[in-house]
């Protein structure tokens, strides 16, 4: 019989697998860092493929590099340490990258809130004081942005903007990591501002009809400085593609319901710990109020799109179901994974079925990863040329190890 503790040190043959792939195929010297995705398989190895199925090479692009990728692998790594010590197949990765970190986020300003609730992690597995110090970092721009503005978010202007607008999620995240952070850092006024920052999100883009928030609004001020009581949906074409404020994925939002969770965890605040749920209720197969929840094929749809103009009027929202985003609807599992530990397993069987979709339909066998997208029954995409998408993505891959290893942390604890 083997040892009960030898099946926990196991890793879940679907994480393994994903770690080798990167570890094997993943490291562009070029950049000092991770592909965008790769063809698994192919001699010579044919990686940073653009939506037209052109490799960077193919089409004369500068060769792409997305600094993140290359946080969230030595999270996972740092994860994948902590549950298996014995195993040192990604050693040698774990040391590469700490220090292509060190370097990318060096004193970071990163507008994206949830680096801090990593890094604060990254800290605690690993003890090492670079993590904790960035995630102060952050967390005192997010602070000094407040302070300065009308408002307590971080918006941006510009010329066809001129009114100010700002990422819904991202300022959550910030409201949130400030609230966690107050404690880690032993800085009360930072719970004061993250507070303010949740509240007024709540007061400005929460749909309350809908249990959902708009992704990015905008027409923060009114002409004369003062605050907008009834801001309007971003939306942008002047670009190459059009920008629309009002679509609504997965990724972000379960991004949000664990920045609040953590923000509980700090605090004890019972309203954070409500919320969460509040957003989670509407996402659950048997509530599926806004019918994101494939229930024949499992899985979350792409989006909603809500198509009215403001805080006041978001219209109703539309289904976007003929493609599925494969590796960010995991932020979803770690999500429910965080909040059946602290609700008592009120969301066990969601649970159980993320699992399924990021082990089983997510996950492509034949590439030993997760691609970026995939058709809403999970087969690959096909693009206009005929291609299919069968590539895998730095990205998705590290969203679903991030998922099943938390899980799996989570649930051992």
């Amino acid at each position: 019989m083997i040892p009960l503790l030898f099946l926990l040190a196991a890793p879940h043959p679907v994480v393994r697998d994903m770690m080798a792939n990167i570890h094997d195929n993943g490291f562009n010297p070029a950049a000092n860092g991770l592909y965008i995705n790769w063809r698994y398989g192919t001699k010579p190895l044919q990686a940073n493929f653009n939506g037209s199925g052109k490799t960077d090479a193919e089409s004369g692009a500068r060769p792409r590099h997305d600094v993140l990728t290359d946080q969230r692998y030595l999270h996972n790594l740092l994860l994948y340490k902590h549950l298996h010590p014995s195993d040192t197949a990604f050693d040698s990765d774990l040391e590469r990258f700490r220090k292509i970190v060190h370097d990318e986020f060096e004193n970071s300003r990163n507008e994206r809130g949830w680096l801090c609730d990593e890094f604060i992690d990254m800290y605690r597995l690993s003890g090492d004081d670079f993590y904790k110090q960035t995630a102060r970092s952050l967390v005192e721009s997010y602070a000094a942005g407040i302070s300065k503005g009308p408002a307590p978010v971080n918006f941006k202007k510009n010329a066809n903007h001129p009114g100010g607008y700002y990422r819904v999620d991202n300022m959550l995240q910030q409201g949130a990591a400030l609230i966690q952070a107050s404690r880690e850092f032993h800085k009360p006024e930072w719970e004061t501002l993250g507070r303010r920052m949740v509240d007024f999100i709540y007061d400005h883009a929460w749909f309350k009809p809908y249990h959902c928030f708009a992704i990015t609004m905008d027409n923060l001020l009114l002409p004369d400085g003062s605050l907008n009581p009834d801001e309007t949906i971003y939306r942008d074409s002047t670009g190459r593609y059009t920008v629309d404020g009002g679509v609504v994925r997965l990724g972000g939002i379960g991004q949000i319901i664990t920045s609040l969770l953590h923000a509980y965890q700090a605090t004890r605040d019972k309203l954070c710990l409500d919320r969460a749920p509040d957003l989670l209720d509407v996402l659950s197969p048997d509530r599926n109020t806004l019918g994101l929840w494939d229930t024949r094929n499992l899985g979350y749809f792409n989006a909603i799109v809500f198509p009215g103009k403001s805080y006041s009027d978001p219209g109703k929202p539309k289904l976007s179901d003929s493609k599925k985003e494969s590796g960010r609807q995991a932020h979803m599992l770690e999500a429910v994974a965080l909040a059946n530990r602290l609700t008592g397993n009120r969301y066990r069987k969601l649970e159980d079925d993320l699992v399924t979709v990021v082990t089983t339909k997510a996950y492509f066998a034949a590439g030993r990863g997760v691609p970026y997208e995939q058709a809403a029954d999970w087969s690959l995409l096909a693009l206009k040329n005929g291609v299919n998408e069968d590539w895998v993505t730095s990205e998705a891959m590290g969203i679903a190890l991030m998922a099943l290893q938390q899980r799996e942390r989570t649930n051992h604890k």
